[in-house]
C-alpha cells in the first residue's frame, strides 16, 4: 500500500486523540511519553565490527572507532516504528534508495550504469544535523498538523534537538524533514541533464559530463540547509569505474569491488585449510553470503 504525501494519515492531523489512534497507543500512554525524560539509553557501537558494543564511552584513543547510539525505550520505539511505517508508505521518488523498502545499495549503484562522469558527495554528521526545527517544519508546514500534534511528534521523534541514531523513524524523517534540500538538488540535476541518487547521506551525480558549476549549486544548497560535506569522501571521476555505495559501476556493468573479491578468495583459502565441522560450516556460510552478494550485484 502506497500513497502520496497529502494522503498520509499525518496530513492535517489536528488532535491528540486522532494522533494517538494513528500511532496505535492510548492517549494516556502518549501523554506519558511526552513528559518523560528517561526515554533513551546511550551505548557505543563499533563502526566495523557490527556485534561489538560498549556500555560506557570508549577510551580516547579508540573513540574514532565507535559511534554513539541512543537506544529508545520499548514503548517509545513502538511509536517511532509506527511513524516510520506510515511515512514509508509515501511513494518515494525514483532517485531515493535509502530508506526505501525493496530498494538496495545495489539498486542505488545500478542507477548510474552507462554514465561516463561521476561526482560523489557524503553529508557529514547526517542525523545530528537533522534538527528538531526541521522535523517541526515538516509536520507543521508540509503535513499541516496542528501545533499541539507537531510538538508531540517532535518530542517522540527527536532527542537533544536532533534525530537520534538509534530511532527506527530517524532514517525516513531525515529524508522528509529535508524535502527542500532534496528538491533543490533534483532541480539542479534535471536542469543539467544529469541523474542522481540519494542513499541516506550519500549523494551521487552522474552523466556524460558533470560540471563544477552544478556541484557548486548542490553544495550551496547543502550548506544553506545546515549540512556539511565530508571533504575526504568527495570524489570526481571521468572515464573511470566508480565505487558507489560499495558497488563498482563500469560502463553498463556493476561488479563487486576488489576488496570483496579478495575476501572471497581468502575465505576459500581458509576453507581449504580448515579442520572441524563447526569451523568449516561457519566458513561455508560466509562464502555463500559473499557469492549471493556477487550474484546480486552482477545481475542487477
Amino acid at each position: 500500500m502506497s500513497y502520496e504525501l497529502r494522503d498520509s494519515p499525518f496530513f492535517r492531523l489536528k488532535t491528540r486523540k486522532k494522533l494517538a489512534a494513528t500511532l496505535k497507543i492510548s492517549e494516556m500512554a502518549l501523554n506519558t511519553l511526552t513528559v518523560r525524560t528517561d526515554l533513551y539509553v546511550r551505548k557505543w557501537k563499533h563502526k566495523k565490527e557490527k556485534d561489538k558494543w560498549l556500555e560506557t564511552p570508549p577510551p580516547p584513543g579508540e573513540s574514532h572507532l565507535y559511534r554513539s547510539i541512543d537506544i529508545p525505550d520499548s514503548d517509545l520505539k513502538a511509536v517511532q516504528s509506527r511513524i516510520a511505517k506510515l511515512l514509508s508508505r509515501v511513494t518515494p521518488p525514483d532517485w531515493l534508495f535509502s530508506p526505501v523498502k525493496g530498494r538496495s545499495y545495489v539498486d542505488n549503484a545500478a542507477r548510474h550504469r552507462g554514465s561516463i562522469a561521476f561526482w560523489l558527495l557524503d553529508i557529514a554528521d547526517y542525523f545530528p544535523s537533522c534538527t528538531a526545527n526541521n522535523v517541526a517544519h515538516f509536520f507543521r508546514t508540509r503535513m499541516e498538523c496542528s501545533p499541539d500534534v507537531t510538538a508531540i511528534l517532535v518530542h517522540v521523534a527527536t532527542w537533544h534537538q536532533c534525530l537520534p541514531q538509534g530511532s527506527p523513524c530517524s532514517p525516513i524523517l531525515a529524508y522528509f524533514s529535508n524535502l527542500g534540500l532534496w528538491e533543490e538538488i533534483e532541480s539542479a540535476v534535471i536542469e543539467a541533464g544529469l541523474k542522481h541518487s540519494i542513499y541516506a547521506d550519500d549523494i551521487t551525480i552522474s552523466g556524460a559530463i558533470v560540471r563544477k558549476k552544478v556541484i557548486w549549486e548542490i553544495k550551496r544548497s547543502i550548506h544553506k540547509h545546515g549540512f556539511k560535506i565530508k571533504a575526504e569522501k568527495e570524489l570526481s571521476l571521468i572515464h573511470r569505474p566508480a565505487d558507489i555505495t560499495g558497488v563498482i559501476v563500469a560502463g553498463d556493468d556493476t561488479k563487486l569491488p576488489n576488496r570483496q573479491l579478495k575476501r572471497l578468495f581468502d575465505l576459500r583459502a581458509e576453507r581449504h585449510k580448515a579442520k572441524g565441522k563447526l569451523l568449516i560450516s561457519q566458513i561455508d556460510n560466509k562464502i555463500s553470503g559473499h557469492l549471493a552478494q556477487k550474484r546480486q550485484v552482477e545481475r542487477t
